[in-house]
């Protein structure tokens, strides 16, 4: 299994450039207060017990100039536990727990120890990290944080050598009204990226732990 591959599905994410070249997106300032925000993230995620969405994923292709579009479900649960569901137009299940990387696809499973990689150490700790408000203390990237009148935007740049090659850069989109992900854009080195919306949010439902299990 293609740490590239598992990365680009994950969107991580969650999701890699430098701050000298990086062009800040219309609408959105530099945030003053950002001791504020770790504060209001970290505070909101320990209430966040667990999350269950609808998500729609765009992957737009450089060298094809082409789009590819898919949507699925994602599961978040307290504290390590993400199940990211593929169901249009092709099925694919990717889960991660207990520090465990797990891939179904075409009926056939495939499992990584993420602590017999560095690479998958750090696509498994940046994508808990969005989800429990814990990105600024992430030290495989440098963040810039950025707000419009709706929304945060936080800007990681790789800074260790196990993201380095994956991607350009990550953008995560919070919305100002809840401080949940709204939107992840994940953009590869070679031009091509990833972008990945989340709908029809739910929070703290109990979530049961039979989701993060595969076989």
């Amino acid at each position: 299994m293609k740490a590239l591959r598992i990365s680009t599905l994950i969107v991580l994410f969650i999701s890699l450039w430098q701050f000298s070249t990086l062009a800040q997106p219309a609408g959105f300032n530099t945030l003053s207060d950002v001791h504020g925000l770790k504060t209001a993230l970290a505070t909101n995620a320990h209430r966040t017990k667990d999350i269950s969405s609808d998500f729609a994923q765009t992957k737009h292709m450089k060298l094809l100039n082409d789009k590819v579009h898919s949507k699925g479900k994602f599961f978040y649960k307290q504290a390590d536990k993400v199940r990211i569901e593929y169901t249009s137009p092709y099925q694919y299940l990717l889960v991660m727990s207990g520090g465990m990387i797990m891939v179904k696809e075409n009926g056939k499973l495939s499992k990584v120890n993420t602590r017999n990689s560095q690479t998958m150490q750090a696509i498994n700790r940046i994508m808990l990290d969005c989800m429990r408000g814990t990105v600024f203390e992430n030290k495989d990237f440098s963040v810039k944080a950025s707000h419009s009148a709706q929304q945060y935007l936080l800007t990681l740049t790789p800074i260790s050598n196990s993201v380095k090659g994956l991607f350009k850069h990550i953008e995560v989109y919070i919305n100002k009204s809840d401080l949940q992900v709204s939107k992840l854009v994940m953009t590869e080195q070679g031009g091509d990226y990833t972008e990945m919306n989340f709908s029809n949010k739910k929070l703290n439902t109990s979530i049961s732990d039979a989701l993060f299990s595969v076989r």
